[in-house]
């Protein structure tokens, strides 16, 4: 179920946050008040939560700031969330999620590995929220930021 509303209001606090325009606490606050049962929106919620402190206040830059790798992932997860794809992967058994810090540990990660991909429906990590590359690149081909703006300068130029 895609739920654009949803969708829209937390790619807004997500590109809000990551440039600076509000703190972790009100990203926090903004992005828990969006009630949807779109899967996309907690996962992309749920992934962005591991990018700052839920404890101290502070705006994602200095220490913060996210690196590249990380800034390359949020903004696919604002392509996807702009787009009309479907959260693809297949939910873990909540038994896997309380027993995965005890599999990572005991196999130092490799057995949780294999797992997660299992439990991902074997979707490509590599273009996470998308499921596949095919699925990103058709997201790309039609932009919902500045969509008419930006289709009337390329067809300028």
């Amino acid at each position: 179920m895609i739920d654009h509303q949803a969708r829209n209001k937390l790619a807004e606090e997500i590109r809000h946050f990551v440039v600076g325009f509000t703190d972790n606490f009100e990203f926090d606050d903004a992005a828990l008040e969006i009630d949807t049962k779109d899967r996309g929106v907690h996962e992309i919620y749920t992934a962005m939560w591991l990018t700052y402190d839920d404890l101290r206040k502070h705006k994602m830059e200095g220490s913060w700031a996210l690196t590249e790798a990380q800034m390359i992932i949020v903004k696919r997860a604002i392509v996807f969330l702009k787009s009309d794809c479907e959260y693809k992967r297949t939910k873990p058994p909540i038994f896997y999620k309380i027993v995965r810090p005890l599999l990572w540990l005991f196999s130092v990660g490799i057995l949780t590995k294999q797992l997660d991909k299992h439990f991902n429906g074997n979707g490509d990590e590599d273009f996470w929220p998308f499921f596949c590359l095919s699925d990103y690149e058709n997201a790309q081909k039609i932009p919902r930021y500045l969509n008419g703006i930006w289709l009337r300068a390329l067809a300028s130029v």
